[in-house]
């Protein structure tokens, strides 16, 4: 896991290697086990190249036409023969990589067949020569979480890509004849003439539905991200950028029986952890309490005890971090405490406050990059922070596992909606009562999915009654535009979305939530979150071949008899502790929303509000206050304040990037 950056020049200008360097220094939290840049420079038609461990080590800047910057955080080779960037044999390719290819040993094995010699352990030098044997279409090769350039002189373009899943950020722009690329939008924004112009669309989308990460759009008009599972290349004669999406998320039709599916996930699940352990230092897991992280640190478990040598960055004492509150109703920790006895793991209970919350509140914004819409992630926030105070470097995490396997709410609404529109009318009655049985708040709380419903309904329960109140907008198209998550939701249940597509109601909504509506952003936190603290987050429950399997599972495996994830649990029997396997409440991201900033913070973010906000093009001041001050704030439901939080939020990120 690391940081990159680069500037190639498209008007015949040098590059200026001091911006450089400030794009790279604004990423060292990325990376802080090294550096370094390569420079070339146009020489009769030919490029030379010139790799410094630091820009104050060149000679000039004359006739740089490309610079390539990158931030180490050393996983595997920790030798400085794993320093980028780096190069291939003739020094006609230099890559920038950040990530981690999980099957780079037997692509390793498959290149040195062909003739290809390795100087290294690194996953990058796997990478690089695999662009050398296959071009582009080393892509289809790789199995991981990445986003790397190459630079290719003999060719003339920079070639660029992106994980499938976009675990791994890479943003880009093209400000007066330059191109410019980095991991983080704050490095982009060190280059001269880059001006941070809020979009406002996508700030009252995130506002109104608390997601701000689509596709290649970003909140800020002139920066945008590389989709993921897109590649970027950039002809540097012609100018030209083309991209080009390499792979697509689509359920396959599945053969066999349930047991035979379920058996074949218990091998995957087994295998995609197994690869994710590999590491030259110390890895641990977060643990929530909750189905997906479980699973994680229960399989790890039983590697570690079972196949030592495959496990060796847990060393001997595994350590799981969960995040815990004095709240009853948002606590999980004998869950996770559970979890982490049946492997013999030591469990690091993180308490999160609300005035650490504060103090942490706009340095956590800055890393960020774009506002983030709840107070969960500070809980994520303080476990990596955790993790980093105990020496471990490398973090498995459960992130996906909703998406894939169908744990959230809004897939058993699907399911039911799929039956009664197939005229399965009895299997749905069953269905529905055994759902209700279970008695899950978070499942019959339709609340819980505001962003998935209609306007009328949303108005009816009130879930907007401060945002409506105190948004600069016109309301009806903000909520029921026709990107909302409420539009695509509908129109999948309704069957008016790729009539003649064979996928069922669930997967469509699946696939929505995976590339749209809630991974992209949840990935960005969770890389942001860690990297702040120099970690290498890992999320093996997204390996691209378990998310393909996964989405496409029949929906009786994943909504069955009121059991959500249902295969999951069924794969999982005999490893994770019944009590879990078996446990019929769920959190989602549970977080104090409501008693922070409606109490013990209410004197913070009154003196906040009462200051002249940065914000105040998208929101009325003044109705702001009145609304917090008066008695409707004391008596407003969750939503409302979650809705205040992104407001806070949205101030934060304001102030940290300096916008207005």
């Amino acid at each position: 896991m690391c940081g990159i950056v680069g500037i190639v020049s498209l008007n015949g200008n040098s590059v200026d290697s001091s911006v450089l360097q400030r794009m790279n220094d604004l990423q060292e939290h990325r990376g802080p086990d090294g550096e370094g840049f390569l420079l070339g420079r146009a020489e009769s038609e030919r490029f030379h190249h010139a790799f410094i461990r630091h820009t104050r080590l060149r000679d000039s800047d004359s006739g740089v036409r490309v610079g390539l910057g990158h931030r180490r955080l050393a996983i595997l080779d920790l030798s400085d023969l794993g320093l980028q960037p780096m190069t291939s044999g003739d020094r006609s390719c230099w890559i920038v990589f950040n990530g981690e290819i999980y099957n780079f040993p037997a692509l390793r094995s498959e290149l040195q067949a062909l003739g290809y010699s390795f100087t290294t352990r690194t996953d990058t030098e796997v990478l690089l020569n695999a662009y050398l044997h296959w071009g582009e279409d080393c892509l289809s090769h790789l199995e991981g979480m990445y986003a790397f350039a190459i630079w290719d002189s003999s060719q003339g373009r920079l070639f660029c890509a992106r994980d499938r899943l976009g675990i791994k950020p890479f943003y880009y722009a093209t400000p007066n004849g330059y191109f410019i690329f980095a991991s983080e939008i704050k490095s982009l924004l060190a280059f001269p003439g880059l001006e941070p112009t809020p979009d406002d669309d996508a700030v009252l989308g995130f506002l109104v539905h608390g997601n701000c990460d689509y596709g290649e759009n970003t909140v800020l008009k002139n920066v945008k991200a590389l989709p993921a599972a897109h590649s970027l290349t950039l002809d540097i004669n012609t100018h030209s950028i083309s991209l080009r999406r390499y792979w697509e998320l689509e359920p396959q039709p599945q053969v066999g029986t349930a047991n035979e599916r379920i058996a074949e996930l218990k091998e995957l699940l087994l295998a995609t952890v197994r690869k994710h352990l590999n590491s030259d230092v110390r890895a641990g897991s977060c643990l929530s309490g909750g189905l997906d992280s479980s699973t994680v640190v229960s399989l790890t478990g039983k590697i570690w005890r079972e196949q030592p040598e495959a496990a060796t960055a847990i060393g001997d004492d595994f350590h799981t971090f969960t995040s815990c509150y004095e709240y009853p109703e948002l606590d999980e920790r004998d869950y996770a405490q559970t979890v982490a006895r049946s492997v013999g793991a030591t469990s690091q209970l993180v308490f999160p406050s609300p005035k650490e919350f504060w103090s942490d509140f706009e340095h956590m914004a800055w890393h960020e990059d774009m506002p983030f819409n709840g107070l969960s992630f500070y809980a994520q926030w303080r476990v990596m922070r955790a993790a980093k105070e105990a020496g471990v470097k490398v973090l498995l995490d459960g992130q996906g596992g909703d998406e894939v396997f169908g744990g959230y709410a809004k897939f058993r609404y699907a399911y039911l909606a799929s039956l009664m529109r197939s005229g399965s009318l009895g299997k749905m009655v069953r269905e529905l009562g055994a759902t209700v049985g279970q008695g899950d708040r978070y499942v019959l709380d339709i609340r819980n999915g505001y962003r998935y419903l209609p306007k009328r309904v949303r108005s009816f329960l009130r879930v907007d009654s401060l945002l409506k109140e105190v948004l600069k907008a016109p309301w009806d198209h903000v909520v029921s535009a026709e990107s909302t998550p409420a539009t695509r939701w509908w129109r999948n249940t309704s069957g008016q979305q790729n009539g003649d597509c064979p996928w069922t109601i669930m997967q469509r909504i699946q696939v929505d939530d995976i590339l749209l509506d809630t991974l992209p952003t949840l990935l960005r936190l969770e890389d942001r979150s860690s990297m702040a603290f120099s970690l290498e987050a890992r999320v093996p429950l997204l390996d691209h071949k378990l998310v393909e399997f996964g989405v496409s599972l029949p929906d009786d495996l994943k909504v069955h008899n009121g059991w959500s994830k249902y295969a999951v649990r069924q794969a999982m029997r005999q490893l994770l502790p019944e009590s879990v396997r078996l446990r019929k409440s769920k959190l989602g991201f549970a977080a104090p929303d409501h008693a922070w900033p409606s109490q013990e913070l209410r004197s913070q973010v009154t003196e906040l509000i009462q200051d002249d906000l940065r914000c105040r093009k998208y929101v009325d001041q003044a109705a702001l206050r009145r609304w917090y001050q008066s008695g409707r704030a004391t008596t407003a439901n969750t939503e409302s304040y979650l809705g205040l939080f992104r407001i806070l939020s949205l101030e934060m990120w304001m102030r940290a990037f300096n916008l207005s």
